[in-house]
């Protein structure tokens, strides 16, 4: 406690660093209504943490999972009160104690981008640079409290410089999606261009990163959403053609593929869409799940996975090379995420009910500071 309360005076006697901070509080499970902004307790970094100032998180259904307090299998259990916010943007306050031999990654001041996997950096599969592998692996925004508040304590060795002409607002938009993207389509599918791809769910943050990549990939890209609007969107970010996720969209895809159908599906939505993308797979193709925000208790017919030499591939948080490449990426302009509107602190419940609407083309950012 002692060593704790000294550090707190360290932080809290730098000019910049305040001892409070706003947040928003996750205290009872529930609709958007019971999210609060409160002035809490700047938090302190321990061993091998660093205090971040945060300018930008970018929402996900995980934020969405986290207020409605969903359980499930592969669903972690929030413990209350909690903070969440798992794509974080913002700047180096201050370094807690480094461990033996660890240096600062940057210097104070700097600006950052946090990858939120969190692994024991210990185990075979961290020292791979797999942290979502691990035992004891876990999500900042989501085990821990994240970025929908000013201050953030994140480890490390978990962030990485954000080029001065790359604002905040995009480099939120990155960590979840887009690696999660590049691992589905890059790493686990290994998308090539003679490949046909189908993105159920082209419009949301996932679907449109995953998109974006097919289609620098080489690949035609067609996919599904549900308004006009959308669907023009997709299109100029690189569809060959969209089709209308309200309609019967397996029957058109397949005449529009001659009843071949596609090399591979990424399907995010779940359980009401699941099989009609296996439907639409080829011989031998490839469905890539790496969500389900509908449900993930679908009713499938096995024999239209084995007969058909159908695979099916998990694709969840991309690891450390994956992260690294598609910031590289979005550093060099070669991809460029969607932002459908940025929304200040305050608006929280309204963002919040956007995103659970799905009314958005790509990623909807809380400006913090």
């Amino acid at each position: 406690m002692a060593e704790k309360q000294l550090a707190r005076e360290q932080i809290t006697g730098k000019q910049s660093v305040p001892d409070e901070m706003r947040a928003v509080m996750i205290r009872h499970h529930g609709g958007p209504e019971t999210l609060t902004l409160e002035k809490i307790e700047t938090p302190v970094p321990g061993p091998g943490e660093v205090l971040i100032k945060v300018e930008a998180t970018a929402l996900n259904h995980l934020d969405i999972f986290a207020r409605e307090g969903l359980k499930g299998p592969g669903v972690p259990e929030i413990t209350l009160p909690h903070i969440s916010g798992v794509d974080i943007a913002g700047t180096v306050s201050y370094y807690g104690p480094l461990f033996p031999g660890q240096q600062e990654i940057t210097k104070e001041g700097t600006r950052v981008l946090i990858n939120p996997a969190i692994g024991c950096n210990e185990c075979r599969w961290c020292r791979r640079g797999e942290p979502s592998m691990c035992p004891d692996y876990k999500i900042l925004g989501e085990h821990f409290w994240g970025g929908l508040a000013e201050y953030v304590v994140a480890p490390a060795r978990n962030i990485i410089p954000v080029p001065d002409h790359v604002s905040s607002t995009v480099a939120a938009a990155i960590p979840a999606v887009y690696t999660t993207a590049w691992r589905g389509v890059v790493t686990v599918a290994k998308i090539k261009p003679s490949d046909i791809v189908l993105v159920v769910g082209a419009s949301g943050g996932l679907g449109s990163a995953q998109l974006e990549i097919a289609a620098a990939a080489g690949a035609t890209v067609i996919g599904t959403a549900s308004t006009e609007e959308k669907r023009e969107k997709a299109r100029k970010k690189g569809a060959a053609i969209m089709f209308d996720s309200n309609g019967d969209w397996e029957s058109e895809i397949m005449d529009w593929t001659k009843g071949q159908g596609v090399s591979a599906v990424f399907d995010a939505v779940g359980a009401p869409t699941i099989r009609h993308s296996l439907r639409c797979l080829e011989m031998g193709g490839k469905l890539v799940l790496s969500g389900a925000t509908a449900g993930d208790s679908p009713e499938l017919s096995i024999r239209e996975i084995y007969q058909r030499h159908r695979i099916i591939l998990g694709a969840p948080l991309g690891n450390w090379e994956d992260f690294l490449q598609v910031t590289s990426l979005v550093w060099q302009k070669k991809l460029q995420p969607s932002i459908h509107k940025v929304y200040p602190l305050e608006d929280i419940a309204e963002a919040q009910l956007e995103l659970e609407g799905r009314k958005h083309f790509g990623k909807i950012v809380i400006k913090i500071s």
